[in-house]
């Protein structure tokens, strides 16, 4: 019988050893242990991913109870305290006593015997005493101390956000990575052409299990909870839909992407944008997509042939580097440039784990070597959309600065594209949102509508 807790020590042990080089190791063990059942696998999945994302938060509660600090100790050690104090603290399904027992036992099954007690006493230690637990005072560092350490982020980040977002936003940004989140599909139009029919297949879809919901931002777009495999839903295979997040959805939508345009999506993969453009745009239309390795335009191929699109070209190439055959070609440029991710931290723990403030100034040289290499691809008097995913803003209306003053364009007001929720707040007066769309962009932040967070600006080229 398979131990789905030793599966998951495994996982969390090569996330020590890798996690930085290879951020996919749960999705492979996943992908290993496919075969057993749905239950096996969501407890995998959430203890593996609870462990990391709430890692700061979980060594903070363990060194209140162990007199050996957890970067002192032993790497199997540390992290079974850890999965024991994650079971304990937020899987209520899980019996406490279970939480400690099946840690001791994998302790022993790994000839760690001589610590099997150390590991049962901080369990049950924190178990006694889980709802005694003391957090850092808010008032300590304008507040980034208590949520750099209850919502496990880096602290320097948390100083930025807080600086440039307020205590408030912050909090509801970082609680936001930590909430359960469906899985958004874009329903394939061309396949699925109305409502109706959007209507008729969500019922298929909840008939195979799945917990489905309309999105309230845009009607072509499902909400599902409950899936295991995504490929073995109903409609995968006839290429009835894309997963594919909303915010990344609303980028054709700003850039009023219409039938028979030709449209450039320099940094593509794995396609979401390039795909919901190709099939805006018609049979009369055209997409150019490009990506830098021949893995990432080999996934865009694989997804255009499901969806049967027919009206996209997929190359490989570097978008630092300017290919003189795409001057004056766009109607639309996207540049979805490399970023930090800092706004899909809900959706990839292992970036806090990860990101840099060196980090974040490479990518914004890496982002300027990308628009100084693609700006000219765009038609005069066509669109340059630049998006990113995340909510730093030396990477989105800073980098938008700096195109206008050195390259010739004009941030677009594009009020009258966004979806008519987002137009108002809730008390009936025009968002915040619609007004920065007036300027020329948008800054979404995670959770708010509940996408991710996500940043668009239109520009025209003058």
């Amino acid at each position: 019988m398979t131990n789905v807790r030793e599966i998951v020590l495994n996982v969390l042990m090569e996330y020590d050893r890798d996690g930085k080089k290879k951020p996919s190791l749960l999705k492979d063990a996943l992908e290993k242990y496919d075969y057993l059942d749905t239950r096996d696998k969501a407890f995998i999945k959430r203890l593996v991913e609870g462990c990391l994302e709430r890692q700061q938060q979980i060594d903070y509660i363990i060194d209140q109870f162990s007199k050996t600090p957890t970067p002192k100790m032993q790497p199997m050690i540390r992290n079974l305290i850890r999965m024991g104090t994650y079971q304990i603290m937020f899987m209520d399904f899980v019996p406490d006593s279970a939480a400690c027992n099946e840690a001791v036992k994998l302790a022993e099954k790994h000839k760690l015997t001589g610590l099997k007690g150390f590991v049962n006493g901080v369990l049950r230690n924190i178990s006694r005493n889980k709802e005694k637990i003391v957090y850092p005072d808010r008032s300590i560092d304008g507040g980034s101390e208590y949520l750099a350490t209850f919502y496990s982020m880096p602290k320097w980040l948390c100083k930025m956000w807080v600086l440039d977002y307020g205590l408030e936003k912050t909090e509801k940004m970082l609680k936001f990575f930590l909430d359960p989140r469906p899985t958004t599909i874009r329903c394939n139009l061309q396949k699925l052409g109305d409502d109706k029919a959007i209507d008729k297949y969500a019922k298929e879809l909840e008939a195979a299990g799945a917990v489905v919901k309309k999105n309230k931002i845009l009607n072509y777009a499902l909400d599902l909870e409950k899936t295991d495999n995504i490929k073995f839903l109903p409609g995968y295979d006839d290429g009835f839909f894309a997963v594919q997040d909303v915010s990344s959805m609303l980028v054709a939508e700003v850039a009023g992407v219409t039938k028979g345009l030709t449209i450039v999506d320099v940094c593509a993969a794995p396609g979401g944008k390039s795909l919901h453009a190709a099939e805006k745009t018609g049979r009369d239309g055209r997409v150019i997509s490009r990506d830098v390795s021949d893995r990432k335009c080999e996934l865009i191929l694989e997804n255009a042939e499901r969806l049967s699109v027919s009206n996209i070209e997929v190359r490989r190439n570097d978008a630092r580097i300017h290919d003189g055959n795409l001057g004056d070609m766009a109607d639309v440029l996207y540049l979805d440039v490399p970023c930090s991710g800092l706004g899909i931290i809900g959706r990839k723990s292992d970036i806090k784990l990860n990101v840099t403030k060196k980090g974040i100034e490479e990518l914004n040289s890496l982002q300027w070597e990308i628009v100084k290499a693609s700006w000219d691809y765009v038609k005069k008097g066509g669109t340059l959309i630049y998006s990113t995913c995340t909510v730093n803003k030396a990477e989105n209306q800073d980098m938008i600065k700096k195109i206008c003053q050195n390259l010739p364009f004009e941030m677009m007001g594009f009020e009258d594209n966004l979806p008519d929720i987002m137009k108002k707040d809730e008390n009936g007066a025009e968002s915040e949102i619609c007004k920065t769309a007036k300027k020329g962009y948008i800054q979404l932040l995670p959770g708010e509508y509940g996408t991710d967070g996500f940043f668009i600006a239109k520009l025209r080229r003058i």
